[in-house]
């Protein structure tokens, strides 16, 4: 039995899906399976999978479009390695990314979730050292070790890559990803883990984020709108009478989101209480 689970769920990524495993197959250190799920694609995404001839590849067809909480679901369903890794089929991770960040949450009994630094790519997989020097001055300056990672899901939203990589068990514990929901669906699991377990930071760049056409379709403050308002939605299924989430009263919760969604506008003058507010 492997050690780790690679749940990879695709749809129409043939472009860049051959990068995204060929990737994954580099990774040295840790015993791994990579399960590719394709929710029903319409282009040659399955060809380029079934190009592989790794032993380590398992390839699962939905048929039709599932959604990504299904994918994942069925990622759950079909494994049984104690830990799992998240890498999305038009990405790229870094050597030595998959064994660190199991060894990150194995570190400690309560860490259900580990997770690293990342920068953004264009759509050949490649970014500027300007663009990089930018990107990495921004995540340590306000994301480094000391980030308070239960707040910034409150202000900010989905404030890690998709290289999440997961303990098994702590699935028993707050469930399966919810398949009643078409965007935020890691969110909402996010959401679930930071209240009952430690998260674990490995501060190194290992993921690269591809940003191309058919990811970019909306403008970003368009974006934005849309994800307040999932994560709104996500946020009155999930507060408790009396107690609110992660340590805050429901009054607080909306009050971060709302600066949250300030400072994703641009509106002058948020950026700084963004980072500052307690």
């Amino acid at each position: 039995m492997p050690e780790l689970t690679v749940a990879m769920p695709a749809y129409n990524t043939g472009r860049y899906i051959g990068e995204a495993i060929e990737s994954v197959l580099r990774q040295e250190g840790v015993d791994f399976e990579l399960v590719v799920v394709d929710d029903g694609s319409a282009d040659d995404t399955v060809r380029v999978v079934r190009g592989f001839p790794s032993p380590r590849i398992r390839l699962i067809e939905n048929g039709a479009r599932r959604g990504i909480a299904h994918c994942h679901n069925v990622v759950l369903e079909r494994s049984t390695a104690p830990f799992l890794a998240h890498v999305d089929s038009d990405d790229l991770i870094l050597p030595g990314a998959l064994r660190k960040l199991v060894a990150a949450v194995r570190s400690a009994p309560r860490v259900g979730q580990a997770y690293c630094h990342y920068c953004p790519v264009d759509q050949n997989g490649q970014i500027t050292d300007e663009a990089l020097r930018r990107h990495r001055t921004f995540l340590l300056a306000q994301r480094g070790p000391g980030f308070d990672y239960r707040r910034g899901l409150l202000v900010h939203g989905m404030v890690v890559n998709p290289l999440r990589t997961y303990r098994r068990e702590v699935f028993g514990v707050v469930g399966r990803f919810d398949e009643r929901l078409r965007y935020a669906v890691d969110y909402d699991m996010a959401l679930r883990i930071a209240e009952r377990y430690d998260l674990a930071l490995v501060p190194e760049f290992l993921y690269c984020q591809r940003i191309h056409d058919t990811n970019m379709t909306e403008g970003l403050r368009l974006q934005a709108l849309r994800s307040w308002w999932t994560r709104a939605a996500i946020m009155r299924r999930r507060l408790r009478p009396g107690s609110g989430l992660l340590g805050r009263r429901p009054a607080a919760v909306y009050g971060l989101m709302l600066l949250g969604l300030l400072h994703a506008l641009g509106i002058p003058r948020v950026a700084r209480a963004a980072r500052l507010t307690p």
